[in-house]
């Protein structure tokens, strides 16, 4: 796998070309985000560290329906659920750079027809590129069949450093999201419709001590935009710490998942060490299970075009 480092005068973000990951982003000189040294850890781990995760993200079952034909997808999480694209998905496929610079990235992947059930050969393209103070992901993908795709990134982020003294622990930060509703979910962990947040522990319009292991979809409709050369994303998100982490995206939906299942004593690079709950996802996305009720499907006259963008700023909070 190749190494690309991004840079400038706040930020620096290392992408691989395995799984076009983002191995790490360190802004004002704190590290935030969990990844490993060698290809061989990426294989063999079940955490999408800094991952693109694609054909699709999230959890949907082996019986989809495109325009009345049903699509098996295999189930790779216990036999239930399939997850994050499948057995191999996009965060094990080697990606192609198309071009780079010092703030700016593109890399390339061709899913073939069939690759993991999906139909239709999908030319799929991401690019990485900094501003001041942002890291902005643009997704692109066009198909030759009708197919699915929701691609999201799916780094893990501490506030106080992926590395902090206290064993990478998020004691004292806060969280915002800015959504109305949250999804509800089956047995299998299956989206299967929505509640509102007001009253419940899931309403987190306003900061929220860290104190639950969320791993739910949350439905966005906040009021503020920011401008991300020349794209007006919704914020989302926020993440408070050391260093303050914004998402804003045109997506609908963002997946907060606070690690529950990180193995306790994952060694990362630079000799950390993490368990469960030491860092957060904040993965945009459609609203999970989408497969099996026929939506967001991509027509070959279409084209998949969605933005994220994680804003780092210094923060003011110190961990507890």
């Amino acid at each position: 796998m190749e190494k690309v480092i991004l840079k400038n005068n706040n930020l620096s973000v290392t992408i691989l070309t395995l799984g076009a990951t983002v191995q790490n982003i360190t802004a004002y000189g704190i590290s935030l985000t969990a990844g490993f040294d060698t290809k061989q850890e990426y294989l063999n781990h079940t955490c999408y560290f800094g991952a693109l995760i694609g054909r699709t993200a999230n959890r949907t079952g082996n019986t989809n329906q495109i325009n009345g034909a049903t699509i098996n997808l295999p189930l790779n999480e216990k036999g239930i659920n399939h997850l994050h694209g499948g057995n191999q998905g996009f965060d094990k496929k080697i990606w192609k750079i198309e071009e780079k610079s010092d703030t700016s990235v593109t890399l390339s992947y061709l899913s073939p027809d069939g690759e993991e059930g999906y139909p239709g050969n999908l030319n799929t393209k991401v690019t990485y590129s900094l501003t001041e103070d942002s890291l902005l992901i643009s997704y692109n993908a066009k198909t030759d069949k009708p197919t699915w795709v929701n691609l999201t990134n799916h780094s893990y982020f501490n506030p106080f450093g992926i590395n902090n003294k206290y064993g990478a622990r998020l004691g004292g930060a806060l969280i915002s999201v800015y959504a109305d509703r949250v999804s509800t979910y089956d047995k299998n962990s299956r989206v299967i419709g929505s509640m509102p947040v007001k009253g419940t522990e899931f309403d987190l319009n306003k900061p929220y001590l860290i104190e639950h292991y969320y791993d739910h979809n949350f439905y966005l409709n906040g009021k503020e935009y920011k401008d991300f050369n020349g794209l007006s994303l919704r914020k989302a998100a926020k993440l408070s710490g050391t260093v303050n982490i914004e998402t804003y995206t045109d997506l609908p939906c963002i997946q907060i998942y606070c690690g529950e299942f990180i193995p306790e004593g994952t060694k990362i690079s630079d000799g950390a060490v993490i368990g469960s709950g030491s860092a957060i996802c904040l993965e945009t996305q459609y609203e999970p299970n989408f497969q099996a009720r026929n939506e967001n499907v991509l027509y070959p006259e279409q084209e998949y075009i969605f933005h994220t963008a994680y804003r780092f700023t210094k923060g003011g909070i110190e961990i507890i």
